[in-house]
C-alpha cells in the first residue's frame, strides 16, 4: 500500500468515524472527497454550482504549508504537489495507507528538513465510542536534519463550506490557551438542511508562537473554472516570515461569490537535529441528520471534539495500532495484511450511528444507497461482529423489527433513511435469499458472542421467516423455487431450484436446527432436519452433473447448466460457522476444483460470474458474465477450507493486487470488475468486498498457529 504522488489514485483513504462521513487524504497531499456534512450520497468536491469543472475545489482548498529560514535564506513551500494560486509545491511525497493510518513523507531537495505526517481517526477494536469520532487527526513530525539551527512554521487552513449555500457563512478565531483554531460558521442555515452545522480547524498553540487569518475571498473572479483563478491570500504573510496577520473580522458572505479561507500557523525553532511535533484536528459537527448523530450524546460541537481529541490522541493512536499489529505481526502474507486492514475502511466511509444507537452500512453510497442490504451485508459483517458485536446484534435487531407480516424478512431498511425497508431493487416476487442469509448471520453473531439472551430474542424471528422459506418450496422437493430476478443476482433470471439459492437454504436449516437445539424447540428441529435431509437428496439429483452443480434446473426439463461461481456459497458459511457438509464432500471438492478449471481461467482479472464445460462465459446477462468481488473472495474461502489454499489465495491475491496495482482504487471499491478488459464497474465503497475477512478463519482451520486467535471469537 506504499505510493507516490506521481500515482493517480482514484481514492484516498478515508479519515473520520463510525457514522460519522469521513475526509480523504490522497498521495498528493491533498484532502477532500468529504462526506462529514451527512452528504455520503453527494461527496464534497465541486464547491459553487457556477464555477463549472472546478471538481477538485475542496481537495486543493484544505492545504498545508512550511516556511523555514536558515540564516537569510527563506524558503515556502506548500506540502502537496497540486499547485493553488502559483504558491510553490513540494516536489515528491511518499506515501503509504494502512487504515485507518495514512503516512506522508514530503521530500523536497529544497527545504533543510525533514517532514514527515502522520494522519489518522481512532478504530479499536471493541470500543465503539472512540471509533466513532468526527475528526481527522494530523500529526506533523519535523525534523532538522543540518548543523545549524532553524526557525521553522507550519501553516494549516481551510475553506468555510458549512451547510448548502454560501451565503451567511463566516469564520470564528478562537484561543482557549491550550488551542488555537477556526470554527467554519454559518448564520440563519435553512433549517432543512442536513449539510449544515459546525466545522473546526485547530492546532496545539504551546509549541511555539501560533498566528492565524481569520478570513479571505477564496476565488478571483465569479463563473471561473479552473484552479489558476483561486487566492491563498494568507501566502503573502506566511512566506515572508512564517507568521499570519492575526485578524479575523467575523465578516457573514453575503454574496455567492463570497467564500472564505482561513490559515493557522505555529512559528517555533529546531536546534540542530532536534525534533518537534505539531498537531493539527479537522472536526465537524452535523446534527441535522434526520437521524441524529451517536456522537452528539457525547459532545455539543466540533470544538469539544477538538478538545477531546486533543487531549487523547496517544492513547487512541496506539489502542488502533494495537489490532494491526495482531495482523501485521501474523504468518499471512504481506499483500492479504494489506487487504484486511485496508479493506475496512468501509464500516467508516459507508455507516450511519444514529443518536439512539441505531447502526447501518451503505450497500454503497453514491449508486445505491440502500441501508444494509441484507444481501450483502451477509458478506460483509465478517469483522463487524468481531470488530463492533454490539452494533452488528443492533442492526440485526432492526431487521428482526421490520419483519414482514408473512415472516420473510426484506432486503433493506430503507433508501437513505431507517424505517423503510424494502423488497429489494426488483419488483414482483420476493427474494429467496434473505430469510435464510438472516437465519445463518444470527446464528453467527450468537456463536461469536455466546449472547444467549440475543439468541432468545431473535429466535422467534428466525422462526417465522423459515416458516415463510419453506413456503417458497412450490414443487414440494424441499428446495426453495426462485421465480426470476428474485436473489442478490438481480439482474439474472432464475425459475425453479436454483444452486446459489439452495446451497444458502442447506446451510441455514443446519444453523437453524443449533439455535432450535439450544433453546429445547424439538418439533422446529426436527422439521429442519426433515427439509435438510430432503433438500439435500434434491439438490444432489437435480443439480450435479459429475463435475460440478450447474446453476439451477426448472421442472426437471430446462437446465441451467454453467457452472457459477456462487454455487456452493451456502457451504462457505456451513464452514465458517462450524456447521459441516451440505452436500457429499468429494462432489463439492470436485465442484471447487471444476470452478478453477472453468470460471477462474475465463479471466485474468479473477472467476467470472458464470460459465459453461466448453470454457465459454455466459453472456446471458451482466452479472452472469462478469466478476463480482465479493463471490470471488467467498468462493477463495470455500476452496481453502477444501484444501485447495494456493489457488484460494492466489485467486484472493489477483482480486486484491488489481484494486491495488492496476486500478489504483484501493479505498473506493465497487463491486463489480469486467471480465473481459479489467475494468472497474457499479458501485463504491462496496460492502460485499469485506467477504476478504472470511480468509481468516479458512485459514486458522486449515493452519492452526497462524498468530491470529487473539482478534477472533473463540468460537471461529
Amino acid at each position: 500500500m506504499k505510493y507516490t504522488s506521481k500515482d493517480n489514485l482514484k481514492s484516498g483513504l478515508h479519515l473520520g468515524g463510525l457514522g460519522t462521513g469521513t475526509l480523504q487524504v490522497f498521495p498528493d497531499g491533498t484532502r477532500g472527497v468529504f462526506t462529514g456534512q451527512n452528504n455520503w450520497e453527494h461527496p464534497l468536491g465541486q464547491l459553487h454550482w457556477f464555477r463549472p469543472g472546478s471538481g477538485s475545489d475542496f481537495r486543493v482548498a484544505n492545504p498545508f504549508a512550511v516556511y523555514v529560514e536558515k540564516k537569510d535564506k527563506k524558503i515556502a513551500k506548500l506540502l502537496q504537489t497540486i499547485p493553488l494560486a502559483n504558491c510553490p509545491t513540494v516536489k515528491e511525497i511518499k506515501y503509504e495507507g494502512t487504515f485507518p493510518i495514512a503516512d506522508l513523507e514530503f521530500k523536497d531537495a529544497g527545504l533543510p528538513l525533514k517532514i514527515e505526517l502522520r494522519a489518522f481517526s481512532p478504530f479499536i477494536k471493541g470500543d465503539c465510542k472512540n471509533s466513532g469520532l468526527p475528526c481527522a487527526i494530523y500529526i506533523f513530525k519535523i525534523t532538522n536534519p543540518t548543523n545549524s539551527p532553524l526557525v521553522v512554521s507550519l501553516l494549516t487552513s481551510g475553506i468555510n463550506a458549512n451547510a448548502d449555500w454560501n451565503v451567511g457563512r463566516f469564520n470564528e478565531v478562537i484561543n482557549d490557551g491550550r488551542l488555537i483554531g477556526i470554527n467554519f460558521r454559518k448564520k440563519n442555515p435553512r433549517p432543512s438542511d442536513e449539510t449544515a452545522g459546525m466545522i473546526s480547524l485547530t492546532t496545539t498553540c504551546r509549541e511555539g508562537k501560533a498566528s492565524y487569518f481569520g478570513e479571505w475571498q477564496y476565488a478571483r473572479e465569479a463563473f471561473k473554472g479552473n484552479l489558476k483563478d483561486r487566492r491563498f491570500d494568507a501566502w503573502e504573510y506566511f512566506s515572508r516570515d512564517g507568521t499570519l496577520p492575526n485578524t479575523n473580522s467575523k465578516r457573514q458572505a453575503f454574496g455567492e461569490f463570497d467564500e472564505w479561507m482561513g490559515a493557522l500557523a505555529v512559528k517555533f525553532r529546531l536546534a540542530p537535529h532536534q525534533t518537534k511535533q505539531i498537531s493539527v484536528y479537522y472536526t465537524w459537527y452535523m446534527p441535522k441528520h434526520y437521524s441524529g448523530h451517536m456522537y452528539q450524546n457525547w459532545f455539543k460541537n466540533s470544538w469539544q471534539v477538538a478538545k477531546y481529541v486533543d487531549k487523547n490522541k496517544n492513547g487512541l493512536l496506539r489502542k488502533t495500532l494495537k489490532w494491526q499489529a495482531t495482523i501485521k505481526d501474523s504468518t499471512l502474507p504481506k499483500w492479504l495484511k494489506d487487504a484486511l486492514i485496508n479493506n475496512l475502511y468501509v464500516y467508516t466511509a459507508a455507516s450511519w450511528w444514529t443518536k439512539k444507537g441505531d447502526f447501518a452500512l451503505y450497500e454503497n453510497t453514491v449508486k445505491w444507497p440502500l441501508m444494509d442490504s441484507l444481501d450483502v451485508r451477509y458478506y460483509g459483517t465478517i469483522p463487524l461482529a468481531i470488530f463492533f458485536p454490539e452494533l452488528e446484534k443492533r442492526t440485526i435487531g432492526m431487521f428482526a423489527g421490520a419483519q414482514r407480516f408473512d415472516g420473510r424478512i426484506p432486503h433493506d431498511l430503507g433508501k437513505r433513511q431507517l424505517n423503510c425497508p424494502s423488497d429489494g431493487t426488483t419488483a414482483g416476487k420476493p427474494w429467496k435469499d434473505l430469510s435464510t442469509k438472516f437465519a445463518l448471520m444470527v446464528y453467527r453473531d450468537y456463536l461469536w458472542t455466546g449472547d444467549k439472551i440475543f439468541l432468545k430474542k431473535m429466535y422467534p424471528v428466525v422462526k417465522k421467516a423459515m416458516k415463510w422459506q419453506f413456503s417458497t418450496d412450490k414443487n414440494k422437493d424441499y428446495l426453495p423455487d426462485n421465480e426470476g430476478k428474485d436473489s442478490t443476482f438481480d439482474m439474472w433470471d432464475f425459475h425453479g431450484t436454483n444452486s446459489y439459492t439452495s446451497s444458502v437454504f442447506l446451510a441455514s436449516l443446519l444453523a437453524t436446527q443449533k439455535m432450535a437445539e439450544k433453546l429445547g424447540d424439538d418439533n422446529f428441529l426436527n422439521k429442519c432436519r426433515e427439509y435438510f435431509l430432503k433438500g439435500k437428496e434434491t439438490f444432489q439429483r437435480k443439480l450435479w452433473n459429475g463435475k460440478f452443480y450447474v446453476a439451477g434446473c426448472e421442472d426437471n426439463s430446462k437446465i441451467y447448466p454453467s457452472s457459477t461461481v456462487g454455487q456452493l456459497n451456502g457451504q462457505w458459511y456451513a464452514h465458517l460457522l462450524g456447521l459441516g457438509y451440505i452436500l457429499p464432500e468429494e462432489c463439492v471438492k470436485k465442484a471447487v476444483k471444476s470452478m478453477f478449471e472453468l470460471n477462474v481461467r475465463a479471466s485474468r482479472f479473477g472467476a467470472v460470474n458464470s460459465v459453461f464445460s466448453n470454457g465459454r462465459i455466459d453472456r446471458s446477462s451482466y452479472h452472469a458474465e462478469n466478476i463480482w468481488v465479493g463471490e470471488n473472495y467467498a468462493f477463495c474461502c470455500l476452496a481453502i477450507y477444501e484444501g485447495f489454499i494456493e489457488e484460494g489465495m492466489s485467486l484472493a491475491r489477483k482480486i486484491w493486487f488489481h484494486f491495488v496495482k492496476k486500478a489504483l482504487n484501493p479505498w473506493s471499491q465497487p463491486d463489480v470488475i469486467y471480465a473481459k478488459d479489467g475494468r472497474l464497474g457499479d458501485g463504491e465503497l462496496y460492502l460485499r468486498n469485506l467477504s476478504v475477512w472470511g480468509l481468516l478463519p479458512a485459514l486458522a482451520r486449515v493452519s492452526p498457529g497462524s498468530g491470529l486467535s487473539s482478534i477472533f471469537p473463540q468460537k471461529i
